[in-house]
């Protein structure tokens, strides 16, 4: 799957933006995000010590957080998953809110 930087084109063709898509699409942090998902939390949510730990400070910018949120998008998109909700709360060291997803044929805004 390729990604389709949009406005985040000069930082997804850097050094960082290539090494975080392929972070974001090691089996582990697929396996993350879906099980997030499926706990009804935002996928960004399952990766922040992930991140933190190989990236560092660098991730904690708000550009780079920002691309994150939207390399994961794709990600999920491709994996038939689609926006729930935005702006979930999630205030976790790294993140404060993001998207949560649900599978493309689960009612929308149903949390059990």
């Amino acid at each position: 799957m390729e990604y389709d930087p949009w406005k985040f084109i000069k930082l997804a063709e850097s050094n960082l933006g290539k090494q975080l898509w392929n972070f974001l699409n090691e089996h582990d942090n697929l396996i993350r995000m879906e099980t997030a998902t499926d706990l009804k939390k935002p996928a960004v949510r399952a990766l922040t010590n992930q991140l933190l730990s190989r990236f560092g400070e660098q991730v904690k910018e708000m550009r780079v957080k920002q691309m994150i949120g939207h390399m994961v998008k794709h990600i999920m998109k491709e994996r038939e998953y689609e926006v729930d909700q935005r702006d979930v709360l999630v205030n976790d060291g790294l993140f404060n809110k993001a998207s949560r997803y649900r599978k493309n044929d689960e009612p929308k805004g149903v949390i059990q």
